[in-house]
Order: C-alpha cells, then sequence, then structure tokens
C-alpha cells in the first residue's frame, strides 16, 4: 500500500481524505499516516488519524511517502505555489487523487500532485496540470487544459477548448465558454464567462465583466529559508 500524509485535514482536505477512503474501499490503495498543518498544532476535525507536526516535518518522511491535500481558498489560493516550493519534495512524491465517482476519459491526463473529486466529468484530451485541485460536480468538456496550481470550485462548467493558466481560482457554479483565464486570475461565483480574462484579473458576473486586479494580499513574496542569499 502506498503510504500517505495529508497537507492539512480540514476543509477541502476532509473532501479528499473521503476519496481515499473511498478508494480503499474498492480496493487497499493508501495507508493514511496523519497530517501535517501550518503551524504544526492540531486541527479541529482530525478524522481518526494524528498530527505530525508543521510542514518542515514532511521534508523528514521517509522517501517512499507520498503528500496531498490544499491549504488555500479564495482569498489565499495565490500562496500554494510557494508552500509547494517550500516542501522541496521531488514530483513523484506528491500523489495523484481521482475519485472513484469521477469519470477521467483514457485520453486525458492528470498531473502530479492533483485531486479529482466525485461527480466531475473530465471529457477527452483535456489537460490538467500539476497541483490542481478540481472539487466535486464539475464538467471539463473536449481539449480543455488547467494550468498548475489551480482550483476550480464546486459546479464549473467548461464548453471545451478552454484554457485556464497557473494559479487561477474558479469559483462555485461559474461557466466559461471557449475563453482563456489569464494566470492568477480569479473568477466569481456564478459568472458566466464568455470572453478572454486578462491575467491578474477578478471578473464577476453574467455576462462576465471586470471587477478589480488581483490585490497584493492575494499574491504574497516568499519567505526565505534559512541559507538562502539575499
Amino acid at each position: 500500500m502506498q503510504r500517505l500524509v495529508f497537507l492539512g485535514i480540514g476543509s477541502n482536505n476532509s473532501d479528499i481524505f473521503d476519496a481515499v477512503l473511498e478508494i480503499n474501499a474498492l480496493k487497499p490503495t493508501y495507508e493514511v499516516l496523519g497530517y501535517v498543518t501550518p503551524d504544526g498544532n492540531p486541527a479541529s476535525a482530525e478524522r481518526g488519524v494524528s498530527c505530525l507536526g508543521d510542514f518542515e516535518a514532511v521534508r523528514s518522511l521517509p522517501e517512499d511517502v507520498q503528500v496531498t491535500g490544499f491549504a488555500f481558498g479564495p482569498g489565499s489560493y495565490r500562496t500554494w505555489p510557494d508552500t509547494v516550493a517550500g516542501l522541496s519534495l521531488p514530483p513523484e512524491r506528491f500523489a495523484t487523487v481521482v475519485h472513484p465517482r469521477a469519470y477521467v476519459s483514457g485520453q486525458s491526463t492528470v498531473g502530479r500532485g492533483s485531486v479529482v473529486l466525485a461527480g466531475t466529468t473530465v471529457g477527452a484530451f483535456v489537460t490538467i496540470g500539476d497541483h490542481v485541485i478540481v472539487l466535486q460536480n464539475v464538467g471539463l468538456s473536449h481539449h480543455d487544459v488547467i494550468g498548475d496550481y489551480s482550483c476550480l470550485a464546486v459546479g464549473v462548467s467548461f464548453s471545451g477548448n478552454v484554457r485556464v493558466g497557473r494559479n487561477c481560482f474558479l469559483g462555485t457554479n461559474s461557466t466559461i465558454i471557449g475563453a482563456a483565464i489569464g494566470e492568477g486570475s480569479m473568477v466569481g461565483a456564478g459568472a458566466l464567462i464568455r470572453h478572454d480574462v486578462p491575467p491578474n484579473e477578478v471578473w464577476v458576473g453574467n455576462p462576465g465583466r471586470f471587477l478589480r486586479k488581483v490585490e497584493d494580499r492575494e499574491k504574497p513574496r516568499r519567505r526565505k529559508r534559512s541559507g538562502e542569499d539575499g
């Protein structure tokens, strides 16, 4: 069995935990060793597993232990690339988890560290990048491309030939029709997007319209680790 540690245990990580349990119910695949939190403090919803410390503890785990999980939301999604980089793990240490009740075409690909949750349909020739989370009941059509570190919230729907850039956040029940979403941008819940969204912008509404630029608080700088220059 593949040993697994969660990066956090609440919120969306509870849904990923459920996916792992359902995978194991069909065929024993994962042994969950526990979870880590950014500050090392135990979470309120432990799901029957132990806190192993903070994110730094991941680097001391045996090389055959994989990790999964996401610790971001609409206000902090821009932090995830730096969080992953700070773990200093090789790509193969990140587990790819697909819920048994999700459909992924055999002609599509799901990247390292990505998660596809229940009820989602991934049509033919779709490319899902690394460290992407696709929540429940998302519909991806043919030839869609999802950039690394992006989040597709519950009920997102694509028409086909949609391009989502790196590190984007698409809100609940938003619909993208043949458009490109620029790197770092956010689409609000329920929005209908028919035209390309430039990088680092927030679009909302039906029809979709520009609201504002992504604010500095949504793209914090990575804190230097000891031993780094500058």
